[in-house]
Order: C-alpha cells, then sequence, then structure tokens
C-alpha cells in the first residue's frame, strides 16, 4: 500500500522503521502535530510515542492502516463509526507497491476490479461493485474531477497522501455519480515541521524517474510544500513511448486564531503515445488462422500517433471556526487542459482477408475548463443525550470543453499504383508500418475502385460541450448513548448539459432535476464490533453526442444501493476487519456511442465484500480481500439477454498481500513483500457467447527493500511471473492485453 499502535518503530513520512526515527517523529509530533479535522497548523497536539494520531487527510497514517475518513460524511469521522463501506489506500502503501497510476493503487482494494482495459497513460480505468467509473467518480480533495471522453485528468499517485474510496451510491452528497461508489484522491499538503525526500528510480522498458518531495514551516503558523516529478519511459508496445512531468507546490497560511488557508496548485505535462491497443478479437480472444497477435503490437503507427496533454489547476482550502462547535469551509478548484490526441484502432478484418486489419482514427484536439466550489457549514450541539452534527452545503461543478475531431474515420494512404487514397491496413501478425507522411483520414471510399476521399483540415467538425450542476444537501449525524450513530442526508441537484457541433450547425441541451437521499444506523457494540445497514441514491445524467444523421439523447441513469455490514476493530489491534453485503440497481443503463445507443433497462448487482487491513506485528502488516458478486441484465430490449452477466464485469475479485520487516539482527533494515491478485472470467459481449468468455487471471507481486540510515533501496515488481493475459473484450470486438513483468528499482534519500 507498517503502522502499530503502541509500537517501538513507525514510518513518519519518509522516514524509516528504525528506533531513532519513531522517537524522532515522536519529538516532532509533540512539538508540530497538526490538529484533527482540518485545524490550524498553529494548534498544537501531545502525542505519546507508540500513539496513533488519526487524521482523514492522511498525514497522520502510520503504516497501512487509516482510522479517519472524510468521504464518506465530507466531516473528520471514524471509519469504525459510518455507516458505508470505506476503503483507504496509504502513502505507505502506494511506495511499498511502487503504484504508477490511481488504478494501480487500488489494485488490493475490495470489489475494485482496477485496470480492466490494461494500463493506459490517458485515462484510469476501474469498476466498482460491476459498475463502470470511467469519467465519472473521481474526486480530489473532496470535490469532483470532471472528465468527458478524451478529456480525462490523471493523477499521479507521488502527489497524494492517501486514496480513500467509499463504496455504494454516494449522490446525496456529491451529486451525479455512478453507483459502485467514489474514489477521493487527497493531495500532499504543508507540514509544520521541515523534511524531505529525493528518488531515483529505473525500471522496466528503460523507466527513468526523479522525484522530489520537500515541506517545511514559513514564519509563524505557515508551512510550504513542493512535490516534483520528471519521468520518461518506453511501454510494453512496441515504439510507444511515455513521458510526464509534474510540479505540484502548496501554501498553508495561518489567517488570524480561526480562519486557516491551505492553496493546492499543480502543473502536469504528458508527451507521450497512446499506449491503449485496440485489438480485433480474432487473434486474441478468438482463434485466427494466423495464430495470436502479440501483446506488443501497435494496431496503429506510433510515428503518425501522438497523445499531448498539459493539465493544470490551482485552488484552496478555507475554514474559518466562529466557535468550537460552529465553522465553515469552502474547497475550490479550477483546472485546465490542452490535450491533442491521434490513435489509430482496428475496425476489423478486410472482408477476403484474415490477417489484414482495416484501421480507424479517433482524434481529438482543443481545450477543457473545469470549476468546482464547495461550501459546507458544519455545527454540532447536543439535545436529549443525542450528540448532532450537522452539515449544511451548497457546491457548484462546470466543464466547458471546445475541440476539434474528424469524428472516428477511416485512416488510409496514398497508393501510387492506383492514383489515389486506399484504406490503411495492417497485418498484425507481421506488421510494417508506412512513414507516417503518408498517412491521412479518408472517408467516401468506393467498393468497385477502392479509391476513397482525403480529409483535409477544414473538415474538423468543431465542438463545444458544457456541463453544469449545482447542488444543495444537508446531513444530521446522530450519536446517543455511545452506541447508535444515525446519519441521514438528502439533496437536490439541477444538473444540465449543452452540446453544440459548430460545423454541422447541430444543438443539443438537456437538463436533470433529482433529489437523492441515504440514510446509515450504525450500533457500536462492545470490543470493537460496529454492525451497520445503508440505504442510498444516485443518478446520473448520460451524454449521447449528435450523430451525423440527427440527434439521439438518453435517459438519465438512476437507482439505488442496499448495505448491511460488520466491522471489527478489535481494542489495542492497529488494524480491522470489515463485511458487507450489498444490491445495487442501475435502471436506464446506456452502452454504446450515439449511432449504436443502447439502454439495456436494469442491472442489479449483488454481493459480499471482506476486507482485512492490519498491522498484525511490528514487523508484520497484511492486506486481504474478496469479492463475490452476481450481476446480472435485469431488463433489456433484447429479451435474449436479460438473466445474463454485463459484458467486462468479473463475479470473482481477490487480493492478498503481505510485508514483512526485519527490526532486530543482522537483517534489520530489511523488509520484503509479496502479493496475489486474483480476477474471474468475464465476457466480452452481453450475449455471454462462449466465443467471447475472457479467462480469469492471477498475478503475483513482490517488494523488497534496504533501510540504511536516510537511505532507501527498493526494488519491486508487478506480474512478476512474467503473464501474458486478456484485461478484458467488450462489444464483441475488441480486447486488451494486461500489462506483463514491471520491475522498478529506487534509490531514495530522506531527511
Amino acid at each position: 500500500m507498517a503502522s502499530r499502535s503502541g509500537n517501538t518503530q513507525q514510518r513518519w513520512g519518509w522516514g524509516t522503521r528504525h528506533p531513532m526515527t519513531w522517537a524522532v517523529a515522536a519529538a516532532m509530533l509533540t512539538g508540530h502535530a497538526w490538529a484533527q479535522d482540518g485545524s490550524s497548523t498553529r494548534q498544537l497536539d501531545t502525542v505519546e510515542v507508540g500513539a496513533r494520531a488519526d487524521g482523514a487527510l492522511g498525514q497522520e497514517d502510520f503504516g497501512y492502516v487509516g482510522q479517519r475518513s472524510l468521504t464518506a460524511t465530507k466531516i473528520n469521522t471514524p471509519v469504525s463509526e459510518t455507516p458505508r463501506a470505506i476503503s483507504i489506500v496509504t502513502r505507505e502503501q502506494m511506495e511499498d507497491r511502487a503504484s504508477i497510476s490511481i488504478a494501480d493503487a487500488l489494485q488490493y482494494t475490495p470489489s475494485i476490479q482496477a485496470n480492466y482495459f490494461g494500463e493506459d497513460n490517458k485515462q484510469d480505468w476501474f469498476v466498482i461493485r460491476g459498475f463502470d467509473q470511467a469519467n465519472n467518480g473521481l474526486y480530489r480533495d473532496g470535490t469532483r474531477v470532471y472528465s468527458y471522453g478524451f478529456y480525462s485528468w490523471q493523477i499521479d499517485p507521488f502527489g497524494l497522501e492517501r486514496v480513500e474510496i467509499l463504496r455504494g451510491a454516494p449522490s446525496a452528497l456529491y451529486g451525479q455519480n455512478p453507483p459502485g461508489g467514489a474514489v477521493n484522491t487527497v493531495s500532499k499538503r504543508p507540514r509544520s515541521y521541515s523534511s524531505g525526500y529525493v528518488g531515483l528510480e529505473y525500471g522496466s522498458y528503460d523507466r527513468k524517474q526523479l522525484s522530489v518531495d520537500v515541506t517545511g514551516p514559513v514564519g509563524d503558523g505557515h508551512a510550504y510544500r513542493l512535490v516534483a516529478l520528471r519521468r520518461d519511459s518506453e511501454t510494453r508496445v512496441d515504439d510507444v513511448d511515455a513521458e510526464r512531468t509534474l510540479i505540484a507546490p502548496s501554501f498553508t497560511a495561518a489567517l488570524g486564531d480561526n480562519t486557516d488557508l491551505t492553496l493546492l496548485a499543480s502543473y502536469q505535462k504528458d508527451d507521450s503515445d497512446p499506449y491503449l491497443q485496440f485489438l480485433p478479437t480474432s487473434g486474441v480472444i478468438r482463434p485466427n488462422p494466423n495464430g495470436e497477435i502479440g501483446d506488443d503490437v501497435a494496431i496503429g503507427n506510433p510515428d503518425y500517433e501522438k497523445f499531448e496533454r498539459e493539465q493544470s489547476s490551482i485552488g484552496y482550502q478555507l475554514e474559518h471556526r466562529f466557535s468550537d462547535s460552529t465553522k465553515f469551509q469552502q474547497y475550490t478548484r479550477y483546472q485546465h487542459m490542452k490535450m491533442d490526441l491521434r490513435q489509430m484502432y482496428s475496425l476489423g478484418y478486410l472482408p477476403t482477408s484474415d490477417s489484414q486489419v482495416l484501421r480507424g482514427l479517433s482524434d481529438e484536439e482543443g481545450k477543457a475548463d473545469g470549476f468546482n466550489v464547495d461550501n459546507r457549514l458544519i455545527h454540532k450541539w447536543s439535545f436529549n443525550d443525542i450528540d448532532h452534527t450537522l452539515l449544511v452545503g451548497l457546491d457548484y461543478q462546470s466543464l466547458s470543453i471546445n475541440g476539434k475531431t474528424y469524428g472516428d474515420p477511416v485512416m488510409g494512404y496514398y497508393e501510387s499504383a492506383l492514383g489515389g487514397y486506399v484504406p490503411a491496413t495492417l497485418n498484425p501478425y507481421n506488421p510494417s508500418y508506412r512513414g507516417a507522411g503518408s498517412l491521412t483520414p479518408v472517408t467516401n471510399c468506393d467498393p468497385v475502385t477502392g479509391l476513397c476521399d482525403p480529409l483535409t483540415e477544414a473538415e474538423r467538425q468543431e465542438r463545444d460541450i458544457d456541463f453544469y450542476q449545482a447542488g444543495a444537501y444537508l446531513q444530521d449525524q446522530m450519536k446517543f448513548n455511545d452506541r447508535f450513530v444515525f446519519l441521514f442526508g438528502v439533496r437536490y441537484d439541477h444538473a444540465k448539459q449543452e452540446y453544440k457541433n459548430k460545423t454541422l450547425s447541430a444543438r443539443q441541451s438537456t437538463r436533470n432535476e433529482e433529489w437523492t437521499t441515504s440514510t446509515g444506523l450504525a450500533y457500536l457494540f462492545d470490543h470493537g464490533v460496529t454492525a451497520y445497514a445503508n440505504y442510498s441514491r444516485y443518478f446520473l445524467p448520460v451524454r449521447i453526442e449528435i450523430a451525423r444523421e440527427g440527434t439521439n439523447e438518453a435517459k438519465p441513469e438512476s437507482g439505488d444501493n442496499v448495505e448491511l455490514g460488520l466491522k471489527y476493530q478489535p481494542r489495542g489491534f492497529d488494524g480491522y476487519f470489515n463485511m458487507a453485503l450489498f444490491q445495487a440497481t442501475k435502471e436506464n443503463m446506456a452502452t454504446g456511442a450515439a449511432q449504436t445507443l443502447q439502454q439495456i433497462g436494469e442491472v442489479e448487482n449483488k454481493g459480499v465484500e471482506l476486507e482485512a487491513v492490519a498491522n498484525i506485528t511490528p514487523s508484520l502488516s497484511v492486506i486481504a480481500n474478496a469479492t463475490f458478486m452476481d450481476p446480472e441484465i435485469k431488463e433489456n430490449a433484447n429479451k435474449a439477454q436479460e438473466g445474463n452477466r454485463p459484458e467486462q464485469v468479473a463475479r470473482t475479485l481477490a487480493s492478498a498481500w503481505a510485508k514483512y520487516s526485519f527490526l532486530e539482527g543482522p537483517m534489520k533494515g530489511l523488509a520484503v513483500g509479496t502479493g496475489v491478485r486474483y480476477v474471474g472470467e468475464t465476457y466480452g459481449d452481453n450475449d455471454n457467447t462462449r466465443e467471447h468468455r475472457v479467462p480469469s487471471f492471477t498475478l503475483w507481486d513482490a517488494t523488497v527493500s534496504y533501510q540504511w540510515q536516510d537511505w532507501k533501496f527498493q526494488v519491486a515488481a508487478k506480474n512478476l511471473a512474467d503473464k501474458e493475459y486478456i484485461a478484458t473484450c467488450s462489444s464483441a470486438y475488441y480486447c486488451w492485453y494486461g500489462d506483463r513483468r514491471n520491475v522498478i528499482a529506487s534509490v531514495s534519500y530522506a531527511w
């Protein structure tokens, strides 16, 4: 993803597990601890050696266990007292496994099918409780990371303290969102003591990375932090490279005795080739006379393709305390993106060949601007021995996109023998690529002569796409008799979407007004046992772009989630065990594009989640989870698909990870970890045909590190056995390979 309550050795930030580090950390905590609940760095907490100082921003996480969360309630609440299923991926978990993306960091989390398209350098892909979360359900510091299509913000895990996962419908707090849950990433923030980190990495595919993280106080009550990295890497796919630059400064200021302000900014630039390959099913999941398509084959042309993205954001988190019982918080972020993409993909084999693949083009060039503001008033009071924490909020979210595209044309090149342009085909079993200058998008291909008309830059369609959401929400968290916790939330949203194709002079506008609720009850037994129940509803507008021949609008997706669970956190034990039973429904579920839109009616996913995260001894930390689901298409216009499983969704997910640190003796400073991940079989179509059944796979990961004074040496490996596997297939048309063995060696110095 080890910390121990009452241990003599802990990890603070980038520190070691040696006793001296634990003593130094305790000394720093005593003088400069961050107050809980987002309070000022000037407020001092005394932390005893061996005690845990928990916080919902991740800065007090020790090891693998996070005890408090903001994501489920928007207030600093112990996970054990929250009647929702919550998981926390800590900084140390991400470091030990050398996580290279958010989806990669979620690999050992219940009910999450991460990287189901394989690793991607454009976007993070994950399924939660059987529901696709692409473009939705991702948050940063409590506000939405609004994405649409190729305009997707990708957050590098090096800039994060932790990742929190709320499972189940979160619309009562966040508005439009899929029913599977929400993934909230928590940024690194300034600390009130001086520390720093410099790391060098080298790994598979000639991966090279330099990363820096420094923080410290500036004057009375102020602090700064600077996070930066530079990465250059090749990939599993031949001639496909990836580069990234990240700079993320932040600053915390004390504005008087009762007001704190944290400024958070970031700039990230990706100068890469598209990594994700859209391969035909024949030759991957289905047999082909020519054999199998290799997982290193580029279906496009790396010299022609490109993926360039610049994303920047700036925002702040303001808190003003009117009294000990009342405070106001405002979270605001503006984000901007410039993006230029050209990627070729398979359109299937020519009718006369089982080796020549016709290729299309996905292209997009444009910019996107997003804005979020969330205003929260929190008031605590007691009445008739019932403790209330009332949350009242108003938020606003928007995303505006201006872009150009050809609209998925066929790719072609000039054939001098025919005196014109013809479709650009490729033999993926023996690929040979023409020069990039000979490629061009084409249209109007004549079935007799085979000649096509080339498309010019002037024929790209220019589009404006705008999204807005304004919401008001209320939540009351009640606790009485130190046993019962009752949580009730209600929210009203007004959402609007506008689409304008300037080239085609076409417009479309949709509005949705929705009420959503969430109700939960928890009972706190003795000895750390919590039983809970929760009911929540969600809604998610479906955006279908205007087709060339007209418009096609989908109904909003909606549904509910019912959950029963048990949480067990033994007293004096640094860890927890969770179990949840859930049933979630999704109505008006949409698949396909504008020309092929299908709303398959209703999908129901029910299942059970098991999770254990613990620092069992001062040396041993473990993570284990398993999910068993029964996803089913309940209603569909195609009656033959009713009772089937939705494509790309696995019924069974399981993973386990353990890390052992040598604290004494001649091997002191050495740590070893290993884990396995299992993803059950999936289908590449909603018909669940045998020929599109994707086999299950099990992957083995491992890590080894050595801490010597302030130096740390680590080697982390994913898919250590170098297993070749298919991540998923979709629409009975495309397949994607998963990543092969990826080894990352690093050396770092921390002070």
